[in-house]
């Protein structure tokens, strides 16, 4: 299958959920949120074991594990609004969808992925293993780190960190099985990640978990602060991934049939 077929398969299915079935698509945003909160908490405890041993490199191997989140989505079907943000673009664009109805979609999804976020950082507040971790966890400290970064470094690190993603999602899209998929997905993730840059659901799963687990919270951690932080994101994110990647791709597939993909 084509990307054009694939890409327009993708946003019919999308929006017919979302119009006829709202339920349905709102529990499987949630369940993206789930999921990519679950690879991020395993990632941030593999990366905390290995930081108590060997310091510098808890950062990398959360990078590494990070992508599991990801894959889980891709090969279980939920919604993401990161990777609907190339979707819609790319359907608006080839008018299989109108901006207005795209739009509307990827804030349905948003907070949906928020409320699964959240649903799993409170259970894994009430834990074992991340219950009343202190602020000097890879949790925490990688929260802060995106807290205090700059309202412009925020906009454009969204925009290269949903460029990378969909990277990703498009490579998914050409993979024939699951486990090509997984070696498309896992080491393309790990290089937003390993580059620290900010993708507005990776960041709602780890600053809920921050909120849910750490006792006490990080100076700094503020809602003004974590809200100016997914605004931000968000914005750079629809221009990276749905702009950047889906607006250009749909542009290269309206060129020469030899050339599309």
């Amino acid at each position: 299958m084509s990307l054009n077929e694939s890409a327009a398969a993708a946003i019919k299915k999308k929006v017919t959920l979302l119009d006829e079935s709202f339920g349905r698509f709102a529990v499987r945003a949630i369940l993206a949120g789930v999921y990519l909160a679950i690879g991020t908490a395993f990632a941030a405890v593999l990366g905390q074991a290995v930081e108590k041993h060997a310091e510098g490199l808890g950062a990398p191997v959360f990078a590494l594990f990070f992508g599991l989140g990801l894959f889980a989505i891709v090969i279980l079907g939920a919604e993401l609004a990161t990777g609907s943000m190339m979707y819609v673009v790319y359907g608006a664009i080839n008018k299989q969808v109108g901006w207005g109805k795209g739009l509307w979609l990827l804030i349905v999804t948003t907070f949906f992925n928020l409320v699964g976020a959240a649903l799993f950082a409170a259970a894994m507040g009430m834990s074992a293993k991340l219950g009343h971790i202190d602020p000097t966890h890879l949790i925490s400290t990688l929260t802060m780190g995106k807290l205090e970064k700059d309202p412009a470094g925020l906009l454009v690190e969204g925009m290269l960190a949903n460029f990378v993603v969909n990277m990703a999602i498009v490579g998914a899209v050409f993979a024939k099985d699951i486990v090509s998929k997984f070696f498309v997905i896992v080491p393309i993730i790990a290089c937003f990640v390993g580059l620290s840059l900010e993708h507005v659901i990776a960041n709602f799963c780890l600053m809920m978990l921050t909120f849910f687990c750490s006792t006490p919270l990080p100076d700094g951690f503020t809602l003004g602060a974590v809200l100016t932080n997914w605004s931000l994101v968000w914005i750079g994110n629809v221009i990276g991934g749905g702009f950047l990647i889906g607006g250009v791709y749909a542009w290269l597939n309206k060129g020469p049939e030899a050339y599309r993909d």
